[in-house]
């Protein structure tokens, strides 16, 4: 969402995208206090155990990951930092990939490298012939159970107050694939944006995912207390903008009238993802 006005005495605008894997599924619900886990046992005999076995084995570790997506600028880019500072940062290669020749083949049916992005030329400054920033695939996600979720300005504009959908920074080829694909709800900035303004981001969001079958609102402890929210519920805000949009209209398609906004606390997000997978 672009703000309405601009400077242009302002620093160049540059702009990025960072990523962090906040949850890799294999945290088990044990206690973070070191004096209260139990003592770790070694299985010595697994590699005698039959191929079928070790790989029913294997399979277990292939749970849903949490990769954020944040968009960065040079103006917010402390701000963006803190946001993602808050939240847990797990290995970004699965660990399947590390253990062994057997683990790793498997790993690599689900597991893929993707999401090059490149940032719009119409956000880059044509008159210092900055070529756009952009990045190589390099995120291993599982499209079948992972989620992305994206964090930081979902519309970002530069000094010259142009701007352009964050999702639209990735390939379509890649978002289209999603299955699950979440927001921060605290970057709609409700009590800051016109609700067209919020309603044209959700679009460009669900609109680039079209394999989604929901789009997930994630909340934080500060969100939930602040709006007194019982979670999950279909029965929120978000979903409100969204079908009374879409009431003065009939220029959209069936995925598009049909699709669930759900509000979700964060750390819920990847149990839930676990349950309807």
């Amino acid at each position: 969402m672009s703000l309405l006005w601009y400077n242009r005495g302002e620093e160049k605008t540059r702009l990025w995208l960072e990523f962090q894997v906040v949850h890799d599924g294999l945290d088990g619900g044990s206690s973070k206090d070191p004096e209260n886990q139990p003592p770790a046992q070694t299985f010595t005999c697994f590699g005698e155990l039959p191929p079928e076995i070790r790989l029913q084995i294997w399979e277990v570790l292939i749970q849903p990951r949490i990769v954020l997506a944040a968009c960065v600028d040079n103006r917010s880019k402390t701000q963006k930092h803190t946001q993602m500072a808050k939240r847990s940062t797990k290995r970004s290669i699965p660990v399947l990939l590390h253990v062994n020749h057997e683990s790793r083949t498997l790993a690599l049916r689900h597991y893929e490298l993707t999401f090059a992005w490149k940032i719009p030329p119409r956000l880059a400054a044509p008159e210092t012939s900055v070529l756009p920033a952009q990045g190589d695939a390099r995120v291993w996600f599982n499209y079948s159970l992972d989620a992305l979720l994206l964090l930081g300005e979902l519309e970002p504009y530069d000094e010259f107050g142009f701007s352009s959908p964050m999702s639209h920074f990735f390939r379509k080829e890649d978002t289209s694939r999603l299955k699950h694909i979440a927001c921060a709800f605290e970057e709609l900035h409700l009590s800051l944006y016109e609700a067209d303004s919020i309603f044209g981001t959700l679009f460009h969001i669900i609109d680039r995912c079209p394999a989604a079958r929901r789009l997930l609102i994630t909340t934080t402890n500060a969100d939930t207390e602040a709006r007194h929210l019982r979670l999950p519920t279909l029965d929120n805000v978000v979903q409100k903008l969204w079908r009374a949009f879409l009431n003065d209209t009939t220029c959209v398609n069936e995925s598009l009238a049909n699709m669930q906004i759900l509000m979700i606390s964060e750390d819920s997000l990847a149990s839930f993802i676990n349950y309807h997978r």
